[in-house]
């Protein structure tokens, strides 16, 4: 009898193990489904790609009518707006402009410090008078390695005046890597003095050091700046064994055009956009002196030059 009973048993907890196994598994959320999502394979970086640069004197704010910034801004904005440089160069940018132009266009970082104080400009509408050397760049675009500041002067790591200029001068510089390519380059940017022609001179010799000192291993490079010379003077002799202007050289090029206007008609070609590395093969070079809503945007036309950037 008790083996009969015991084969009953063991009959029945077949029968249910078996129903157990053939029923369907209840389905557990979607929210906690985590399916196996396949990966694509890692893209290697593009070869080549087109750089825009940009220098542009955006001229302090005089609060005057038609030159006073508050005239001026939008303008400024739409020009921006239009011409989307990846890089751009300013000079004599002050905190509100940087402000305002920032606030118009969130998908540039910047980096620059203050000519007379050597700290970052706030962040304020507010006049404020301290010009700073400023570079903007496009942040989905390129990554920043490296940027410091320099002054224009024989204690380059002081504040001061160099030499004999009027006024305290600086060189802003920036290394990126292109993000799409991950090739590197350098941006210097910077104004020399208006009244100084020693400063000038020795300016020039100082900047040609520090770009061999910065970029040992030859990154392509630019240098971008209201110059307060014409490309011909013998100031820019360091340089021109290395760099090239992309006014001469640019097989598209406003070359006659006039960047300086001081607000009435234009009148020199006092700002200047040097390039180079073998990587970089210049396109176009454009005075930018159309309407933007306003004549005079500046006392000064931005310049802007393209470029096919192609790992070598």
């Amino acid at each position: 009898m008790k083996r009969l009973l015991l084969s009953v048993v063991l009959a029945a907890a077949a029968v249910v193990a078996l129903n157990a196994c053939n029923k369907t598994p209840v389905e557990e959320p979607e929210n906690n489904d985590t399916p196996e999502i396949p990966t694509e394979p890692t893209k290697p970086p593009r070869t080549e790609c087109t750089l825009s640069i940009m220098s542009f004197n955006v001229a302090v704010d005089n609060r005057q009518e038609i030159k006073g910034w508050a005239d001026r801004k939008k303008a400024v904005v739409k020009m921006l707006s239009e011409a989307k440089p990846l890089v751009i160069g300013f000079q004599e940018a002050q905190a509100h402009e940087i402000t305002d132009m920032i606030n118009a266009h969130p998908e540039y970082g910047w980096y620059g410090i203050g000519r007379d104080t050597g700290t970052v400009p706030p962040t304020t509408t507010n006049y404020s008078a301290e010009e700073a050397m400023v570079v903007f760049w496009i942040k989905d675009s390129l990554q920043v390695i490296e940027k410091g500041t320099f002054w224009l002067s024989e204690t380059p790591d002081k504040l001061g005046k160099g030499w004999d200029a009027a006024y305290a001068r600086t060189l802003t510089w920036v290394q990126f890597m292109h993000k799409a390519t991950k090739q590197k380059f350098f941006m210097f940017n910077t104004h020399l003095d208006n009244k100084g022609k020693t400063a000038r001179t020795e300016s020039m010799k100082l900047i040609a050091s520090k770009m061999d000192e910065l970029n040992p291993d030859g990154y392509p490079a630019f240098l971008t700046a209201d110059f307060n010379t014409v490309a011909s003077d013998a100031i820019f002799a360091p340089i021109k064994g290395k760099m090239k202007s992309t006014r001469d050289v640019a097989p598209d090029s406003d070359k006659n055009k006039f960047t300086f206007n001081n607000y009435a008609s234009p009148k020199s070609q006092i700002d200047h956009i040097f390039f180079s590395g073998e990587e970089l093969t210049p396109l176009t070079f454009k005075v930018l002196d159309g309407d933007y809503g306003n004549k005079w945007i500046s006392d000064h036309y931005p310049i802007m030059a393209t470029y096919n950037f192609k790992k070598k």
